[in-house]
Parts: C-alpha cells; sequence; structure tokens
C-alpha cells in the first residue's frame, strides 16, 4: 500500500470552463498545461512521480467552480487546485484551497484582491494582475505609442475584474500621465450578455476619447470592435485580450490598429521564444485555431506548470508548506523574460508587452502567426518588469496594511 502510495501521480485539479459559450478559453489554457507536464513526465517526471491533470468544468460560475473544486480535493484527491479563466472563479477556488490547505495556483484569474485584499498564503498567481495589466497600456499609450494621444475612456465588464482593470489603469495613469492626458469617461457594462455597442459606442464617440481603454473579452470585445467600425468610429481601443486567435478570426478588419497587452505575446523577440514556438508546432501540428500558436492564456499556463515542477522538486514534497517555502523568492527563465515570485504576496514579477494589431501584408511572412488568414499582433514592445512592479503597500494586501 505504502509503496502504491509513495509512486501514486501528482495530481493538479484544474477548474477551466470546458462547456458553454467560452469553453475555447478552457481548451486553450488546457492545451499550455498539457503540453508541459508531458515534458516533465517524458524527462522522469519530479520526485519520481508523474504529474497529473485532473479536469473539472468551472462552467464560468463562482458557486460551481467551488463545489467542484471541493470535490477534486475529498474525491479526486488532487494535491493542488488550478485555475485560469474567471477571477471570480479564481477567488472561489482560492477559498476552497485555504479551507483544505492545498496551494491554489492562478495562471489567469488576474483581479488584484486574489493577491491583495482577499490573500491567503496558500495563493500564488502566475500570471499579470489587474493593477499589472492595465499598467502596461498605461505606459505604452502614456510614453510609448508612436502617437501622442491625450483623452482616454474606460470601458469595462461590470465584474470584480473589469472594475478592477479600470481602477489599476486610473492608479498607473495618475502618476505617469503627461499634464495634457486626462479620462474624460468612465462605464461599465454587463457581462457577457450585451448584443449592441452602439449605445456604448455614441457615448465614447460623444465625449472625443482618443482611445478606449478595456479587459473586456470574448463576445463582448469582438462586439465592441465590429460595432465601433461599424458606426466609424476613429478610437484606438486597448485591450487586455486582442491577442486571443478566436477573436480576431471573427473580427477581422475590425481589430486593425488597435493595441494589446500581456505578459507573453507570440510576436516577443527571444531567442526562448523562437525554441518555444518551434517545440509548440512540433508538439501541435494540426491544433485548432485556438491554440495553434501558444498565445492568450496557454503560454503563461505552461510556464505555471514549469514552475510548479521546478518548485516541487526543490521542496522535496507535495506538502503545502514545504511548496510555499519553495517557491516564494525563486525565479524562472521564461519565453519572454526571467520572472520571480514576490514572497510578500506571491504575485509574479515579469515584464510585459504591447503590440498593435496589424494587416497579415504589413507583417514580414516569417513572422506572421496565423498566416494571411486574418490580422493578428505586430511587433512586440517591451515594457519592464520595474515599471510594472506594485509595491507591496500599495496591493492590499493585509501583510502590509
Amino acid at each position: 500500500m505504502s509503496g502504491r502510495r509513495r509512486w501514486a501521480p501528482i495530481k493538479l485539479g484544474v477548474l477551466e470552463p470546458l462547456s458553454g459559450p467560452v469553453k475555447y478559453f478552457g481548451d486553450n489554457c488546457v492545451a499550455g498545461l498539457r503540453f508541459a507536464l508531458e515534458r516533465i513526465n517524458g524527462s522522469g517526471g519530479v520526485l519520481g512521480r508523474e504529474l497529473e491533470l485532473v479536469l473539472a468544468d468551472s462552467e464560468l460560475s463562482a458557486d460551481v467552480a467551488a463545489t467542484r473544486a471541493t470535490d477534486l480535493v475529498l474525491d479526486g484527491k488532487v494535491d493542488l487546485l488550478v485555475v485560469s479563466t474567471g477571477s471570480h472563479v479564481g477567488a472561489a477556488v482560492s477559498q476552497v484551497a485555504a479551507r483544505h490547505k492545498k496551494l491554489f495556483v492562478s495562471t489567469g484569474a488576474e483581479a488584484r484582491e486574489l493577491t491583495g485584499r482577499e490573500f491567503f498564503e496558500t495563493t500564488f498567481r502566475c500570471c499579470l494582475n489587474t493593477d499589472m495589466h492595465a499598467g502596461a497600456l498605461a505606459v505604452y499609450f502614456a510614453r510609448l505609442a508612436s502617437r501622442k494621444f491625450t483623452t482616454f475612456y474606460l470601458l469595462h465588464q461590470d465584474y470584480n475584474f473589469g472594475r478592477a482593470a479600470a481602477d489599476g489603469f486610473k492608479r498607473m495613469f495618475s502618476r505617469i500621465k503627461a499634464a495634457t492626458q486626462r479620462i474624460v469617461g468612465e462605464e461599465y457594462h454587463p457581462l457577457q450578455t450585451v448584443r449592441d455597442f452602439g449605445p456604448y459606442i455614441a457615448k465614447i464617440m460623444a465625449s472625443g476619447a482618443e482611445v478606449v481603454i478595456t479587459s473586456d473579452w470574448g463576445q463582448d470585445l469582438r462586439l465592441l470592435l465590429q460595432d465601433g467600425a461599424s458606426l466609424g468610429w476613429q478610437t484606438t481601443v486597448g485591450g487586455f485580450f486582442l491577442n486571443d486567435p478566436t477573436l480576431l478570426a471573427s473580427a477581422g478588419r475590425a481589430a486593425i490598429g488597435h493595441a494589446t497587452a500581456m505578459e507573453y505575446l507570440v510576436t516577443v523577440d527571444t531567442p526562448e521564444n523562437e525554441e518555444f514556438l518551434r517545440a509548440w508546432g512540433a508538439r501541435y501540428p494540426d491544433a485548432p485555431l485556438l491554440y495553434r500558436y501558444p498565445d492568450f492564456g496557454s503560454a503563461r499556463s505552461y510556464y505555471a506548470a514549469t514552475w510548479l515542477a521546478e518548485v516541487i522538486a526543490r521542496a522535496g514534497s507535495v506538502e503545502t508548506r514545504a511548496l510555499i517555502r519553495a517557491w516564494e523568492g525563486s525565479r524562472l527563465r521564461t519565453a519572454w523574460g526571467e520572472v520571480e515570485m514576490r514572497a510578500g504576496d506571491h504575485q509574479m514579477l515579469t515584464p510585459g508587452y504591447v503590440a498593435e494589431i496589424v494587416a497579415p501584408d504589413h507583417i514580414p511572412p516569417g513572422a506572421r502567426s496565423f498566416g494571411a488568414q486574418f490580422p493578428c499582433a505586430g511587433p512586440a514592445t517591451k515594457i519592464s518588469k520595474a515599471d510594472l512592479t506594485i509595491p507591496l503597500t500599495e496591493t492590499g494586501n493585509p501583510r502590509y496594511a
């Protein structure tokens, strides 16, 4: 019995939307996790044990996710819990993990509260948070964009992620903006239920805004771009998730000229990214559009699992306290640069990137991620780790209140 327990796989309980209209988000993230685990297991696993994914459908519902996370812990005997899609889902699952003294890893749930005022010592975040993600856009539009923009409008989905994203932009923008730059409007809309963005676009155009900052994703972002183009707006969107290939394929030319920010973009120009893209293409030669390339959420899921494996090896076990000690302060070299797990709040510190969405014929043929099918991200502009790092005393984390 003891021998079988010792060599049993290390189980990662993963909660993603695996059904419904945003299933492709979950599939994208799972592709990154699966590839990482295959490479880890192919090299002998960790501590002589394989890593195993145990998937559950969150249905993008906090209540459903909490119930299924509890089932994964009590019945599935998972060793830790992982969420990428949905900050409200991440918040619910982080509570389950803390209650059962299991590690919780966010590979995409970004709301600042997870490592801020709702922090549990069992929570680790392997992605930008909303302050950092919004900060990348603030730095880009205030300092680095080729055109000098002066008027900004905030439009976000009305839930904790959207509200946190707007607050993060306002904080960073207020610090670095020029005297002539200002926010001229701020509005929130229902999550994934708007059918016509015309009224919102009319307000944006009437405000004279040159830039719309939005953390919208999925259908909301697609409709915003398409409705804006059809109404003839001349506004530039600065978005969190315009590197979503499914969205780009649907939006087409309506996406051109807008900008997207993320910790990783496929156009990051590093030797590590070249190797990563080659390996990804070899693993997924006939992949569907949503993870043909490791863009959107799949790259950060891949590196979160890779980092976790290193942490388990360093800890020498999957005991939660040992994992916490091993992960705090550790570093990892990724395809986009070196990242660090800050000990104080378990937030990944990382550089970020912003890229403009351009037509395929404006990208060198060898750099066209999706061929000539539809517009995609052009060259990536780096935002330094220092520019994106939020001081611990400003995170809301109760350790530093």
